[in-house]
């Protein structure tokens, strides 16, 4: 049991000793870059910072660096400052330079540097010199080239190339050339540029390609030259996509008298051959009066032209159309002659024959009225007329005429046929005159009764006449 206290106590002891050598030789030490990129005759800088965080004891630091051998000579500035004494929590700021004393070639090198205390503790830093040489070298430049843009490229739309180049030698590139070769001519492009010794520097282009660009796969070859030698070579490989979008419509034309001349260009603006039917809007009548190559049928519910087209990218075609309603007006004044001339040529008076069976029976005729309408249809009154209606030599007139009824001038009975005329003083503009007659069948009339027309003479200008017939009139037992 007592052996176990002794064990514990000594555990205790030694875990306070260890707190307390920690506590007391607690320092914090931080480095940081001023200017590590130089040439031989330059200088590398850093901030070196000491901070005593032992609250009890004070500390002396000394700054040093094992280097004669390397070739590089590494001091701080002030020269003071290779031994530093600081009080418990306090901190201090100082420089290191470091400078090669003897001829390095260029590249970059790494300088121990060491901080100890009197305490005890010791510090290992090291110092990341970038030697460049004083004139440029005869070497090439060593580049690393990263490619970033859209594999897959839409024609239609602008493009995007960035390039990411880092320069891995201690070379000042100011006249680094780049150039975009490629089999699509808005890929090839050239720029130079300048990149930092061991710097890193990112490059944009822009390119707008040929939205016709035949759809498949090109390469693009970034070639970089240097002092007109090719340094490197990176290949990219691209894939123009197939594009096939609607044709595109524009028309175009001009007008003559009631004519109208239409052109419609279709064009392909897509990057593949392509067969599509185009569809432009008409309206019924002016469809009716539109000629050319197209065929007129509804599309979508619309009465359109259409035309069904076969084109290759970007190619274009031409389709007229002609509306003429030219035609429309020459059958208006067709009609129009014609009902001039009829106006002219007709006769002022007209003369409509009726006949109705007075008396028969059921297999025959015996007697039939006949009756006669007179009108004037001219503008002014018609005189001297003479209205004569022929008579079948089955039949005979009848003489008995009714009250009111007009009586003829001559009644004249013939084997063949007989006659009635009839004679008027005038007739007035837009008068009516009504005629009637019997006429008695020799014997009884079976099967159709046929009555030939009536004339009318009437007196014209200059004592010259004029005639004009009536139907025919027909009867059946």
């Amino acid at each position: 049991m007592r052996g176990g206290k002794v064990t514990g106590l000594l555990v205790c002891f030694v875990l306070a000793t260890l707190l307390f050598s920690f506590a007391a030789f607690a320092t914090t030490v931080d480095l940081e870059i001023v200017d590590n990129q130089i040439t031989p005759a330059e200088r590398a800088s850093f901030s070196l910072t000491l901070t005593n965080d032992n609250t009890t004891n004070r500390q002396r630091y000394s700054i040093y660096s094992l280097t004669p051998t390397r070739g590089w000579s590494v001091d701080t500035s002030p020269l003071s400052d290779k031994i530093i004494e600081l009080g418990p929590g306090r901190s201090y700021t100082t420089t290191i330079v470091a400078q090669p004393y003897e001829e390095l070639t260029p590249g970059i090198y790494t300088i121990p540097v060491t901080v100890s205390s009197d305490l005890g503790e010791n510090y290992d830093k090291l110092l990341k010199v970038y030697l460049s040489p004083e004139n440029p070298v005869d070497y090439l430049p060593a580049l690393s080239v990263t490619v970033d843009m859209d594999e897959r490229i839409d024609p239609t739309q602008p493009l995007s190339i960035k390039l990411f180049v880092e320069n891995r030698n201690p070379l000042n590139l100011t006249d680094l050339g780049i150039q975009i070769q490629s089999d699509i001519p808005e890929f090839t492009q050239s720029t130079t540029v300048s990149v930092s010794p061991l710097g890193k520097k990112s490059f944009e282009f822009s390119v707008l390609p040929d939205p016709h660009q035949q759809p498949k796969e090109y390469f693009l070859f970034f070639i970089f030259t240097h002092k007109g030698e090719t340094v490197k070579i990176v290949e990219q490989r691209v894939e123009i996509l197939p594009l096939a979008v609607p044709f595109t419509v524009e028309g175009a034309g001009y007008r003559k008298f009631l004519k109208s001349f239409g052109t419609y260009t279709v064009t392909n603006d897509g990057n593949t051959l392509n067969t599509q039917e185009i569809a432009v809007p008409i309206g019924f009548w002016k469809g009716l009066f539109t000629s050319g190559e197209e065929s007129i049928k509804k599309v979508d519910g619309v009465r359109s032209l259409t035309w069904t087209v076969e084109l290759a990218p970007g190619e274009s075609v031409n389709f007229n159309t002609t509306t003429n309603y030219r035609w429309l007006l020459y059958v208006l004044i067709v009609l129009s002659a014609f009902g001039l001339f009829y106006w002219f040529v007709q006769a002022p008076v007209v003369i409509t024959k009726n006949a109705q069976t007075v008396l028969s029976d059921s297999e025959s005729l015996s007697e039939i009225k006949v009756t006669l309408e007179v009108r004037n249809r001219s503008r002014k009154p018609l005189k001297h007329l003479t209205v004569t209606d022929y008579v079948p030599g089955i039949a005979n007139v009848d003489r008995n005429l009714e009250l009111g009824t007009l009586k003829p001038t001559k009644v004249q009975h013939g084997k063949k046929k007989g006659k009635v005329v009839w004679s008027l003083a005038e007739l007035d503009v837009g008068e009516h005159r009504i005629i009637t007659y019997k006429i008695k069948a020799k014997l009884n009339i079976v099967g159709t009764f046929n009555l030939p027309r009536a004339v009318i003479e009437y007196k014209k200008d200059k004592n010259k006449k004029g005639k004009a017939y009536s139907n025919t009139s027909r009867l059946t037992t």
